[in-house]
């Protein structure tokens, strides 16, 4: 049977997670498990790219909507860690008492990173600002800087989700979307998880996840690194 581009689909053999992404479609590897740094470590040395929030967003949104590989272990596989074990999202969270600072983590550095605010705003310099909430962009995209203000840590609906300053600068704008979407897939008590840093203290860099707490997704920024969590590389 012939398969139309941009369509989700399982590719064994090498197995291959296809799924839409940016107006194209990217491959990804089946899951493995591990702390942060040990699966990114993994992914890098298999020649893959680690799954930074956006990739995260689309291949969750395929897991959850794309009925053409609905029934795929692969794709089933993802849907259970989810709800169980979290994914390991590839960015870094610096925390500060004006608000937080997600970078795509290509190298899988975590907490590790010494990126500094003067580095981050210099990144910054020269990007997008966003129409609402004052979220700013790098012109690569590898950074973004969500204001208090422009997000709230605790519960939300799928719609607030969908536009929760520190889901924006994580997951991009249209990853956001997905986010929000995704939650509709659970029952209720959906959260942002972050650091509180009160004025004049130093910052706090942290990780992402992304999971299930209790009955609702839980979309995590403050996680350190060491539980030992699933992801999935991305292949082209």
């Amino acid at each position: 049977m012939e398969t139309m581009a941009n369509t989700p689909r399982v590719v064994r053999g090498r197995v291959e997670l296809w799924t839409p992404h940016n107006g194209g479609e990217v491959a990804f590897a089946p899951l493995i498990r591990g702390n942060y740094r040990n699966v990114g470590a993994q992914i890098l040395a298999n020649n893959q790219r680690v799954p930074t929030g956006d990739y995260t967003a689309s291949l969750t949104d395929t897991a959850y909507f794309s009925p053409e590989v609905a029934d795929e272990p692969e794709f089933e596989a993802i849907r259970d860690d989810i709800k169980s074990d979290w994914l390991h999202v590839f960015n870094v969270d610096t925390w500060t008492d004006k608000g937080v600072y997600s970078m795509k983590d290509l190298e899988a550095k975590g907490r590790s990173d010494t990126t500094s605010i003067k580095q981050l705003e210099a990144m910054l310099k020269g990007g997008k600002e966003l129409s609402w909430g004052g979220i700013r962009f790098s012109q690569d995209g590898l950074v973004g800087f969500a204001p208090e203000g422009s997000y709230k840590l605790g519960e939300h609906t799928a719609e607030s989700l969908a536009t929760d300053g520190l889901v924006v600068v994580t997951y991009s704008v249209d990853g956001a979307k997905k986010i929000g979407r995704l939650s509709t897939k659970f029952r209720y008590n959906h959260r942002t998880c972050g650091v509180k840093v009160q004025e004049g203290q130093a910052p706090e860099k942290r990780v992402s996840a992304l999971g299930c707490g209790g009955d609702g997704l839980l979309v995590g920024g403050y996680g350190f690194g060491v539980v030992a969590c699933r992801a999935s590389g991305v292949l082209n």
